[in-house]
């Protein structure tokens, strides 16, 4: 059932020029205005929308504008926005360096217009860090300074234009939950004003798919119905290629593979017909249809998509460096399923040496640390007005400084002499859990080897005893199948044991190998390394894949999740596991009491303690698991031989 209904309303005639309806109500305007001021704010306008389809035009705007604005400092303080919105689609460098003019000009005015343009100038200066692929500097713009005077300036469309591109970072590094949040804040604060219709429609866009991607598909449906009713209200200026794109995307997600080719190839043929003329665009749409066809497993059609993915450059760089790690990943993919294991190979080690120099890691962590922040300065106001009841009592409270210091020193004494006591306490309680988990283990072990092994192999001698010749093939035939099904029993709890992965390749391929047996119709695992994991002592090795073996048997026990992502990270301190899923999930607060806590989380807490290691476990009931754990870590210094 097609979604949208009535699509003839959204043909197009001719060439598609962004913000038409813009600039002919501005012109309009214009014709009617007498203030210079006011009509140094509509071209200024004009030239900022024309910058999406006629530079010339563009830049003849600007000139009027900073004439027109000669007589006033802020006007012309306004103005180097503009100029730095129309550099910086030539000359990044340029442009951040007028647009850090315009924010020192503008900082002398306690104006709520100033306020308003000094957002979008410093929002204007983060978008330059994107392109450039600095996303650490481009989170720290949005977080510690555009977000702040967005909220200053009290303009919806603006404090939604902010939240859109604080979403953008989190979906670009592939953390749709987080991404979700802000796209969804940024929809609803757009949607109470004057919203940038394309800045809205890429916010639907990406919503739609990162709901998708973290298995929301009722949300997601409900999303590209508010969609189809947002691109009808603005039918031609939306690309009814959009459109199939996001219908595409759903009818991925949801297994309906043909409905989803047929849609991206419509999105295709939309795209030509309307002489659009955006590279990554393009690519990206062929990349989607590559990805669609890979799932319903069709690899010559996903390779020959992937390749005109990649064609739409000419021959140039990936505009982000994520494009490159992902156009390696899916060529790898592709030539593995498709037998080309030369192929596979060289794109396997361009694909490693690309994600090498990506940092995905410590970009995400500092980004999780930027919404930290962000959460402080939401409580901002509270602080100030607070302020000033502070400032009456200080003088009493002065008069308590010694007295409190004296005291606390005191308490810390106490506490540190029992945090040692505990400390001691702790390594005890640990060895005693470890010897304890040592024993079951043993006792595991032999009630297999005598339940499931033992078993199975008397069966079989007690037929080879009673072969009845005039049955002999049926009965050997019976034998067989149930040695092979000894052979599997006793595969099954030496892994269980040590899996011989570990013992012979080291964590690295143990992991990979426990995640595919792991992984079935109804849970996908992902697993992602980072570092040289192999050089970890024995020991420690054999600690994280206990810890991983524990948390995926629980999850796929209790959670009956459909999507399982394991991360392992060797830094420069630390090793990093997280282990996330959209399954159940439970209340931590009660699962942490002792008497609820299963076995499986106990060993790994054990583990985790004797290891010195801290973890952090986030569920609740219906949304899912996130564990994470730190566990020290120090270079020696050389590496370990092979």
């Amino acid at each position: 059932m097609c979604l949208l209904m009535g699509l003839d309303v959204l043909a197009i005639q001719g060439d598609l020029i962004p913000y038409q309806k813009e600039i002919d109500s501005l012109k309009k305007d214009y014709s009617l205005q007498k203030d210079p001021l006011k009509k140094a704010k509509t071209v200024y306008e004009l030239s900022f929308f024309y910058s999406y389809s006629d530079s010339s035009q563009s830049k003849a705007y600007l000139e009027q504008g900073l004439q027109l604005s000669k007589n006033s400092d802020l006007w012309l303080a306004i103005g180097k926005v503009y100029e730095g919105a129309f550099y910086m689609d030539y000359d990044l460098e340029k442009g951040i360096r007028i647009f850090r003019e315009a924010e020192k000009a503008l900082q002398q005015f306690q104006d709520p217009l100033a306020y308003y343009y000094r957002a979008k100038s410093l929002s204007n200066m983060a978008t330059i860090y994107q392109w450039q692929d600095k996303q650490l500097e481009m989170m720290d713009m949005l977080m510690k300074e555009a977000l702040p005077a967005s909220l200053k300036a009290k303009d919806d469309v603006l404090i939604g234009n902010v939240h859109y591109k604080i979403g953008l970072n989190f979906w670009n590094n592939i953390q749709y939950s987080n991404a979700n949040k802000y796209l969804l804040l940024a929809i609803q604060h757009m949607e109470k004003g004057n919203y940038d219709v394309w800045i809205l429609e890429e916010s639907y866009k990406m919503l739609i798919l990162s709901q998708c991607s973290l298995g929301l598909l009722k949300e997601a449906k409900s999303t590209l119905a508010k969609y189809e009713k947002f691109v009808k209200a603005n039918a031609g200026e939306i690309p009814i290629s959009n459109y199939y794109y996001n219908q595409a995307v759903y009818y991925r997600f949801s297994k309906q593979y043909d409905s989803a080719v047929a849609a991206m190839n419509n999105a295709i043929s939309a795209f030509k017909s309307e002489k659009l003329t955006d590279i990554r665009e393009i690519s990206s749409l062929y990349f989607q249809l590559s990805l669609i066809q890979y799932d319903q497993g069709d690899y010559k059609a996903a390779l020959n998509s992937l390749q005109l993915s990649e064609k739409a450059y000419n021959g140039r760089d990936f505009q982000f460096f994520q494009d490159s790690v992902n156009m390696a990943v899916r060529y790898y993919m592709i030539y593995e399923k498709l037998g080309e294991h030369k192929n596979a190979f060289e794109w396997s080690k361009k694909y490693i040496e690309l994600r090498d120099t990506l940092f995905e890691r410590r970009i995400r962590e500092s980004i999780l640390d930027y919404e930290v922040k962000y959460k402080t300065l939401e409580k901002e106001k509270e602080i100030n007005g607070l302020k000033a009841d502070k400032e009456k009592s200080d003088l009493i409270i002065r008069n308590t400084w010694i007295i409190a210091a004296l005291i606390l020193m005191i308490i810390l004494i106490i506490l540190y002499f029992l945090s040692k006591s505990q400390q001691k306490n702790r390594r005890l309680l640990a060895l005693d859990a470890m010897l304890q988990g040592e024993e079951k283990e043993r006792n595991r072990l032999s009630r297999d080897l005598h339940d499931g092994l033992g078993s199975v192999l008397a069966s079989i001698k007690y037929k080879m005893l009673d072969v009845d010749k005039s049955k002999q093939e049926e009965k050997v035939d019976e034998m067989l199948n149930e040695m092979d099904f000894a052979i599997t029993e006793m595969r099954r709890i030496s892994l269980n044991l040590m899996p011989e992965a570990l013992r012979r390749f080291g964590l690295q391929v143990s992991l990979e190998d426990l995640c595919k047996s792991l992984q079935n119709s109804n849970t996908q695992i992902e697993l992602q390394l980072y570092g040289e994991l192999n050089s970890l002592s024995h020991d420690k090795q054999t600690h994280i894949y206990r810890i991983v073996q524990e948390l995926l048997n629980n999850s796929l026990k209790h959670g009956h999740p459909q999507h399982i992502l394991v991360q392992c990270s060797l830094e420069e301190h630390a090793i990093l596991i997280t282990v996330e899923d959209d399954g159940a999930g439970f209340d931590v607060d009660l699962m942490e009491k002792e008497e609820n806590e299963g076995s499986g989380l106990k060993n790994v807490k054990t583990r985790i303690n004797y290891l010195h290691g801290t973890m952090d476990v986030q569920s609740q009931p219906g949304k899912g698991t996130t564990i994470n754990i730190e566990l020290p870590f120090k270079h020696s210094g050389k590496p370990k031989a092979n």
